[in-house]
C-alpha cells in the first residue's frame, strides 16, 4: 500500500481551524433544534429498550440496532438532553471526519476540507427526521461510523493490514446496526482509489472479504424471506424496476440539491444564517492555501464525480425499499459525499476567476450554502413545532403519574384515548415501562396501529401478548391480567386524563363475578425511576398543550399552509408505524382521516404528495420559506368522528 502522509506539523494549526470552524458552524445551526422533537411512534420504545440494555431490533435483522442510542441510557435523569447531545455529536462527527479524510488525502487543500466538512455536517435540507434526536441517532451514528471507517482506510500508512482490519471490523458492526451503509462501505476502497489512495492486495482482500460477509448476513435472510427481515421484506417491500430506480435516484439528488436555490433569498439574512456564513468566511481566510491553479483543478475534477457516486451509493439502500419515498432518512449517509462534491464544485468554480478573487469567490459560494443550511434547519424545526407529539404524549403520561405515582407490580394500564395522541399499544406500553420501572404493561385499544403487542380479552382477564420475535430479544413475556389487576384511564379530546372507576362501556363487558377495582392497584412511589424527569411539569404540558400539537391541520394553518391530498386518504396501509421507521412526524402511509401536504421543506415531492387545494387554503409558500417543496403528513383532523375500535381488545370465550 502507498500510504498518504499526514499533514505536516506546519499544517496542524490549519487543521485545528478547520475542525473548530466545522464544529462552530454546526452548533450555530443545530442550536435551533429542540430535544423534544417526537414523532410519537418510536421514541418511547427506543428509550425504554436502551434503558434496559436491549439493542436488538429483531424484526429488522438488526441485532445492534440501538447501539448508537445506548450511551444516552447512562444519564437516565436526562434522557432528552443526553439523546439530543449524542445525536448532535454524531452529526457533527460525520462532518469532522469528512474534513480529516480530505486533509489526509489532500493536505495542501484545507479549504476543500473545510467546505466539505461544513456541508457534510449541515446540508441535509429535506430530511425532517434529522431533527429527531432519539429516533435518528441510529442514522447519525452509522454515518459517523462509516466516515470513521474511511478515515481508517486512508490512514493506513505503515500498518496497512492492521488499519484495514480495523476499518473492516468497524464497517461490519455498523452494518449490524443498520444495513443502509453497505453499498457505500463496499465501494469505499474504490472511491478512495479514485482520490489517490492505494490499498495493498492483502488489505483489499481482507476488507472486501469482511464486507462480503456483512452483505451475506444482511441480505441472505431477506432473500429467504426469514421472519427477522419482516420490516424490509414484508412492510417496506423490495423495489427492483430499473427505470423506476433511476427515477428514484434522480429524485434523491433533486431533493438534496434543489434547495440550494432558495425561493426567497431573504431567509439567508437571518441571524443564524449570517453567523454561519461569517464563521465559514473567516475560517477560509485563515486556512487559504497557496497552491497553483493547475494543482487545484486536478484533484477537484476527480472529487466531484467521486462525491456524486458516493452519494448515489448512500441512497441505494433506501431507493430499493418500495414504500419509502422522499428524503426522510436518506440524507444522513449521503451528506459527506454531497459535501465533498459541493466543495469540489465551489473550488473548481473559484479556480476559474483571477487568483486575487478566488478567496472571495470561494467564501461567497460557501457562505451561501451554509446560510441556506441554517435557514432550512430552522424551517424544519418550525414544522416539528407544529407536528411534534411530545406535548400530547408526555402530558398524558405525566397526568397518569400524578394520579398514580406508582402501580403494584403486575398491573395492566388500558388507555381509552379520546385525544388520539397514541397510534397504538406498543408506544404507550413502552412509555409506561419507562416511567413505572417495569411495574406496568400498557394497552391502547382504540389506537389504529396495533403492532408488536396484542390485547385479548377473555373470561379470566385481558391477555397482553407480545409478538414471538420479541420475547427473547426484549425479554417480553405474555401475561393474562385479571380484571382486578387492570387500571383504565380515559383521555378526552382536549388531552385531559382521568382514572376510570367503572369499567368502560367501549370495551367488552366484564364476565359475571369479575371485579374491577383500579384504586387497589395504586401505590405511593418511594423512589420513582429517574426517567420520569423527561415528563413535563407545567399545567399547559400536563393538559397536552405543550410542545407539538400532533398532526392537526387546523392548529397549524396559521403558520404553514396545508393542502389536502385526494389520493392518499386511507391508503398505503402497509406503511403503518412500525419499528423506528414509519414515523408520526411524516406518517408515511398511516391510516387516517386524511393526508395533508406541508409545502415547506421538499421532503416528499412524489406524485403521491400532489393534492387539491381546500377552499380558502393558500397554496403558495410563505415568503420566508427557502423552497416551495413538500412534506407528506397524515392529519388527525376528524378526531370527533372516529369511533372506538373495540375489536382491538378481542373478546374470546364465554
Amino acid at each position: 500500500m502507498t500510504g498518504i502522509p499526514a499533514p505536516p506539523r506546519s499544517g496542524a494549526l490549519r487543521t485545528g481551524v478547520v475542525l473548530l470552524a466545522v464544529y462552530a458552524i454546526f452548533w450555530i445551526q443545530f442550536g435551533a433544534v429542540r430535544p423534544e422533537n417526537f414523532g410519537g411512534i418510536d421514541e418511547w420504545m427506543i428509550l425504554s429498550l436502551v434503558s434496559r440494555g436491549a439493542l436488538d431490533i429483531p424484526y429488522a435483522n438488526r441485532p445492534l440496532g440501538l447501539l448508537f442510542n445506548l450511551p444516552a441510557a447512562l444519564f437516565p435523569g436526562h434522557l432528552l438532553g443526553a439523546s439530543f447531545l449524542l445525536h448532535a455529536h454524531y452529526l457533527v462527527l460525520g462532518g469532522l471526519l469528512t474534513s480529516l479524510l480530505l486533509l489526509r488525502l489532500a493536505p495542501e487543500r484545507p479549504d476543500w476540507a473545510l467546505l466539505a466538512g461544513a456541508f457534510a455536517a449541515t446540508w441535509a435540507p429535506s430530511d425532517l427526521l434529522r431533527l429527531n434526536s432519539i429516533y435518528s441517532s441510529a442514522y447519525s451514528g452509522v454515518t459517523a461510523a462509516t466516515a470513521l471507517a474511511l478515515v481508517l482506510l486512508a490512514a493506513a500508512g505503515r500498518r496497512p493490514l492492521v488499519m484495514a482490519v480495523a476499518a473492516a471490523g468497524l464497517a461490519f458492526v455498523t452494518t449490524r446496526v443498520h444495513e443502509g451503509p453497505l453499498p457505500v462501505l463496499i465501494l469505499a476502497p474504490f472511491l478512495l482509489y479514485a482520490l489517490g489512495l492505494r490499498l495493498s492486495r492483502g488489505s483489499l482482500a481482507v476488507y472486501c472479504g469482511v464486507l462480503g460477509l456483512a452483505a451475506l448476513v444482511a441480505g441472505l435472510p431477506l432473500v429467504r424471506g426469514r421472519p427477522e427481515t419482516w420490516y424490509q421484506g414484508g412492510l417496506l417491500g423490495v423495489y427492483l424496476d430499473p427505470r423506476g430506480l433511476l427515477w428514484r435516484l434522480g429524485e434523491q439528488f433533486r431533493l438534496h440539491l434543489a434547495p440550494l436555490v432558495p425561493a426567497a433569498p431573504s431567509v439567508l439574512l437571518k441571524p443564524r444564517a449570517l453567523a454561519s456564513a461569517g464563521v465559514l468566511a473567516l475560517a477560509l481566510a485563515c486556512v487559504w492555501p497557496n497552491v497553483g491553479s493547475a494543482a487545484r483543478r486536478r484533484l477537484l475534477a476527480v472529487a466531484l464525480p467521486v462525491g456524486l457516486v458516493g452519494a448515489a451509493a448512500a441512497y441505494a439502500s433506501f431507493i430499493l425499499a418500495e414504500r419509502l419515498v422522499g428524503a426522510n432518512r436518506t440524507e444522513f449517509l449521503a451528506a459527506p459525499w454531497i459535501g465533498m462534491a459541493l466543495a469540489a464544485a465551489i473550488a473548481l468554480a473559484a479556480s476559474a476567476v483571477p487568483s486575487r478573487a478566488q478567496l472571495a469567490c470561494t467564501a461567497a459560494l460557501g457562505a451561501f450554502v451554509v446560510a441556506g443550511a441554517a435557514a432550512r434547519t430552522q424551517q424544519l424545526q418550525d414544522v416539528w413545532n407544529q407536528v411534534g407529539a411530545y406535548g400530547r404524549q408526555s402530558g398524558a403520561v405525566a397526568q397518569m403519574v400524578a394520579i398514580a405515582p406508582d402501580l403494584r407490580p403486575g398491573t395492566l394500564v388500558i388507555l381509552v384515548d379520546g385525544a388520539h395522541a397514541w397510534l397504538g399499544t406498543f408506544m404507550f406500553h413502552h412509555a409506561l415501562d419507562l416511567v413505572y420501572g417495569g411495574h406496568a404493561a400498557g394497552c391502547v385499544p382504540n389506537g389504529p396501529e396495533q403492532l408488536f403487542y396484542a390485547c385479548i380479552q377473555g373470561p379470566e382477564g385481558v391477555r397482553h401478548e407480545p409478538w414471538a420475535v420479541l420475547k427473547a430479544a426484549w425479554g417480553a413475556r405474555p401475561r393474562t391480567y385479571g380484571f382486578d389487576e387492570i387500571v383504565v384511564f380515559r383521555a378526552d379530546a382536549s388531552g385531559r386524563v382521568i382514572l376510570q372507576d367503572g369499567w368502560p362501556s367501549e370495551l367488552p363487558p366484564l364476565p359475571p363475578g369479575a371485579a374491577y377495582a383500579p384504586r387497589s392497584r395504586l401505590a405511593p412511589s418511594s423512589r420513582p425511576p429517574a426517567a420520569r424527569a423527561l415528563l413535563p411539569g407545567s399545567p399547559a404540558a400536563l393538559s397536552g398543550r405543550g410542545l407539538g400539537r400532533g398532526l392537526d391541520p387546523a392548529a397549524a394553518q396559521t403558520d404553514i399552509p396545508f393542502i389536502e391530498d385526494r389520493r392518499l386518504a386511507r391508503c398505503d396501509r402497509a406503511l403503518r408505524g412500525v419499528e423506528a421507521h414509519v414515523h408520526a412526524a411524516i406518517r408515511e402511509g398511516l391510516e387516517a382521516r386524511g393526508r395533508v401536504v406541508v409545502p415547506v421543506a421538499d421532503l416528499d415531492p412524489t406524485p403521491q404528495c400532489v393534492g387539491r387545494r381546500r377552499n380558502g387554503e393558500p397554496v403558495d409558500v410563505a415568503r420566508d420559506e427557502a423552497s416551495p417543496l413538500e412534506i407528506c403528513l397524515s392529519a388527525d383532523d376528524d378526531r370527533s368522528g372516529r369511533r372506538f375500535q373495540g375489536h382491538y381488545i378481542k373478546r374470546i370465550g364465554g
